[in-house]
């Protein structure tokens, strides 16, 4: 009897001794003998057959019965059973030009020029005082449009370079911290080549940076305050990512530049030891360092939510209440104050409840 086909499984080799297998939603790491395994294990060959094929190459014998009960028991056997969703429609060929050389090529001439640009005439970079217009009804809804908008064009890359590679990408509303976050989950990134990952890790910050290096060179031929607006924007999407104590698109590639597949769990881990005084043997290089970023990190995410969301935000209300103290009244800066405190609320909801649920699901290990 032939034994099982597992020819739908994805198998990538992730460093030495180290492959990544998986169908698509749920991947493990295996070894190189595992790897093997699961290459001839096409639904052509039995189980002893492909055991004796393994003893011959990696001198190894490997039960595979016990292996394959092994693979079921992760829910390996078979692929995911889930309908396709808005994205899968997306072909890979339609969206790969965007990820080619000449692509990056023309990302790199309008960065140059940017950077010209700002050289020439240093007072194009856009600031806060110049910012935030007369009117401030208009700036809170172009501003609060645009930094959704600008957030899910951001997020739209990650998924077009996630589809150009042939994996699956969804969209999520979360939080990082204190901050209210839209995300992309790139499950089946796990299936294509290391290097390939840093196109979809990547994606968004290369989109930040074409839209503000455009701008910028804009800037040069007009003045407009929805342009500053948008480098703005773009800018500090930039710096965030940066901010990888949290999982951001840097934290992702910097993961991957490690090989570190759990990276956040155990710089935490290593942390808990080393104030419990306690050894971290396991702790690689890459770990150790990011877990001391890690502490840095917090003060250094604080610092950005009191840099830019707070001062945006005091700038507009300042904007709306002299509006309202000069017209008593006035329904426009009346409207600019209940949108800021609308997007509070809704900030302060989805941070409570991820509290919430954090604290439901600590319980629970507790119990258990």
């Amino acid at each position: 009897m032939t034994s099982a086909d597992l020819s739908f499984l994805s198998v990538v080799a992730d460093g030495p001794d180290d492959y990544v297998i998986g169908n698509g939603e749920t991947f493990v790491n295996v070894p190189a003998v595992a790897a093997a395994v699961i290459e001839l294990m096409d639904g052509t060959r039995t189980a002893d057959d492909v055991r004796a094929r393994v003893r011959e190459s990696h001198d190894i014998d490997v039960d595979v019965a016990d292996f394959v009960r092994d693979l079921e028991g992760l829910g390996l056997l078979a692929p995911p059973r889930r309908p396709p969703n808005f994205w899968d429609r997306i072909r890979p060929e339609l969206v790969r030009p965007l990820f080619s050389r000449a692509a990056d090529a023309v990302v790199l001439a309008v960065f140059s020029c940017a950077v010209a640009a700002v050289v020439a005439r240093p007072e194009i970079l856009p600031t806060y005082t110049g910012l935030v217009w007369a009117d401030s009804l208009a700036f809170t809804v172009a501003f609060a449009a645009g930094s959704w908008l600008l957030v899910f064009v951001h997020e739209l890359s990650h998924i077009f370079a996630a589809r150009s590679l042939g994996v699956r990408a969804e969209l999520s509303l979360g939080t990082r911290m204190q901050f209210l976050v839209v995300q992309t989950k790139v499950t089946g990134i796990w299936q294509t080549p290391r290097r390939a990952r840093y196109r979809v890790h990547l994606a968004g910050m290369r989109t930040d940076l074409f839209l503000f290096s455009a701008g910028a060179c804009a800037l040069l031929f007009t003045d407009s305050g929805a342009i500053r607006l948008v480098m703005l924007i773009c800018l500090s999407q930039i710096v965030w990512q940066f901010l990888f104590f949290m999982r951001t698109d840097v934290y992702y590639a910097y993961a991957n530049l490690t090989g570190e597949k759990n990276l956040m769990e155990d710089a935490q881990s290593y942390l808990r030891a080393v104030i419990g005084r306690r050894p971290a043997p396991g702790a690689s290089r890459g770990v150790r360092r990011y877990a001391w970023f890690l502490v840095v990190g917090r003060v250094l995410g604080l610092a950005f939510f009191a840099g830019y969301t707070v001062p945006i935000t005091i700038a507009a209300c300042r904007g709306a209440l002299d509006e309202l103290a000069a017209s008593p009244g006035s329904p426009a800066p009346l409207a600019t104050l209940a949108i800021i405190a609308l997007g509070w609320v809704l900030y302060l909801y989805v941070f409570a409840r991820r509290g919430v649920r954090a604290l439901r699901a600590r319980r629970s290990a507790g119990a258990g």
